[in-house]
């Protein structure tokens, strides 16, 4: 098929009831149930929309695994569902300035939002709505691993340790020249800024996780591959030689600074509570972790009313077009599934009655 010079595939949608005993949409092109079956292309990607004389969207451009081009024609619309825009370092520092280009993304090597369809819907016209800026969805922290999520022995990447929590009492956060940089309390408010304002602004971002042995059997934590990956994790007999390893060349007048505030409970340098002053790091072998902050779930995306349909700079919607998911901006209800199963379903039952 062609239009305005432009060849198209054919889509196979055929709108229909929603049938509450099977729960499912019968007009989402992949649904067998449709009567004329569909497809999914894996690995594809809409890198942008067509748009026709009337400004309704008419079709999406898909660039295939080995770059070349399909042109996919949309008889009721083109719902926009490709992620955020977490791995891309340009375009996430709109989001917030400190996701610079050495923080990874959670996801890693399986999801990869670069933006795409974003920008695809912006082209459209649609307009952008900004994060929500909290650092809670935004990021998260691994220690002992640059990868998120994997269990022990993934071939993709080590889990790291599960330091958190209570646990924060007996360790202490160093920078690439093993200075404290924040007090040691897992809470979302240190009073007035975050554990993540804190490590942000730290020299290339570059950050240990500090401790001795005694709280290493404590918890079970195993600093050695697989749990932890190869250069993530060191362990010295003498603190003078971890600092060495490390390259943290004030580690341990860092480290003697801090038991001295442990025997007087009282943190004069961050104000650590009292009551997690409790553990002084004196018994070897001493350990050093990486501590490595993610870029994780950012909210911004595609304005959207309550059809998912994107809406443009004059608030009205796009005919033809919406988003779903990391790529509708604006929404959080939870992490994954229920931000596109939502919008998802919303779109599907508005193009179909439309």
């Amino acid at each position: 098929m062609e239009e305005h010079g432009v060849k198209f595939l054919p889509t196979f949608t055929k709108p229909g009831k929603y049938d509450s005993q099977h729960h499912e949409s019968y007009h989402h092109i992949w649904w067998k149930d449709s009567g004329e079956g569909g497809q999914i292309f894996l690995e594809h990607k809409v890198v942008d929309v067509y748009v026709n004389d009337q400004g309704a969207v008419v079709g999406a451009k898909v660039q295939k695994p080995d770059g070349s081009i399909m042109n996919v024609k949309a008889n009721k619309g083109v719902v926009l569902a490709g992620g955020s825009w977490k791995a891309n370092p340009q375009l996430r520092r709109l989001t917030d300035p400190r996701f610079t280009e050495n923080m990874i993304s959670t996801g890693y090597p399986f999801v990869a939002p670069d933006g795409s369809a974003i920008l695809a819907g912006m082209r459209a016209g649609g307009m952008y709505v900004g994060d929500r800026c909290e650092d809670t969805p935004h990021l998260r922290r691994k220690f002992g691993t640059a990868h998120y999520g994997f269990p022990k022995g993934s071939k993709y990447g080590a889990p790291g340790l599960g330091i958190s929590g209570p646990r924060w009492a007996e360790v202490i956060f160093t920078n690439k020249s093993g200075d404290r940089f924040v007090k040691e309390l897992d809470k979302a408010n240190l009073g007035g800024y975050t554990f993540y304002d804190a490590a942000l602004a730290q020299p290339d971002q570059f950050l240990w996780t500090v401790f001795d042995d005694a709280t290493a059997k404590k918890y079970h934590w195993d600093t050695k591959a697989p749990t932890c990956e190869e250069g993530y994790a060191f362990t010295a007999p003498t603190l003078a030689e971890l600092a060495k390893l490390t390259n943290q060349p004030n580690l341990e007048q860092t480290v003697a600074r801090y038991n001295g505030f442990v025997d007087a409970k009282k943190d004069d340098d961050f104000d650590k509570p009292a009551e997690s002053l409790t553990k002084k790091i004196e018994q070897g072998p001493f350990h050093a972790v990486r501590l490595v902050l993610c870029v994780h779930n950012l909210t911004g995306g595609l304005a959207i009313n309550d059809n998912a349909q994107v809406l443009g700079q004059d608030m009205k919607p796009i005919k033809g077009l919406y988003a779903a998911g990391e790529t509708a901006g604006g929404l959080y209800v939870g992490n994954g599934m229920p931000r596109a199963i939502m919008p998802g379903r919303w779109a599907g039952e508005h193009a179909a009655a439309n």
